[in-house]
């Protein structure tokens, strides 16, 4: 059996975003749980130049659904930055999810082998559909849901891998 561009795109999407949901859930029962407002929670940062929480679960979302969008050969979806909670960042997270999902896999699986352009800033980098999805989609998805992983369990959540790896 050949493993195809879009099994490995949804189903990937479906685990790291589905587990992000459960680590946001956890992170609203902390916040919760020592009557802290969520804000506080939302706006730490790893580093001065690193991006707060919500930003890193906007990333990780948008990676996922404007990559399927470009391996699909269909427009960007948007979806407006404007989540606050924990709330509205676990729907951001399930929005993404559902829009990989309604994706043919057909359109996703003719580009594996073609050449895209890819914007990189001011540059454009040619990648066949599998090296975009391995070498730029799975890589910053991962980065991103890793980062707002530690920026939860610094602050106190208590998370662990087993919760990084399963989808709530």
């Amino acid at each position: 059996m050949t493993t195809t561009v879009s099994y490995m795109l949804k189903s990937s999407t479906n685990q790291t975003l589905g587990a992000l949901k459960g680590l946001l859930a956890k992170g609203e029962a902390y916040a919760a749980s020592i009557k802290c407002e969520e804000a506080a929670l939302l706006s730490q940062r790893l580093y001065p130049d690193m991006f707060a929480l919500p930003r890193q679960v906007q990333i990780a979302c948008d990676t996922a659904a404007r990559g399927a969008a470009r391996l699909a050969g269909m427009d960007m979806p948007s979806f407006p930055d404007t989540e606050q909670t924990f709330a509205e960042l676990t729907a951001r997270c399930q929005k993404a999810i559902d829009y990989v999902n309604a994706i043919d896999d057909a359109k996703i699986d003719a580009t594996a082998k073609t050449v895209l352009q890819i914007p990189m800033g001011q540059a454009t980098l040619p990648m066949t559909g599998e090296q975009y999805l391995q070498s730029f989609i799975l890589t910053n998805l991962h980065f991103h849901a890793a980062m707002a992983y530690g920026l939860l369990r610094m602050q106190g959540v208590q998370i662990g891998k087993r919760d990084f790896l399963v989808p709530a």
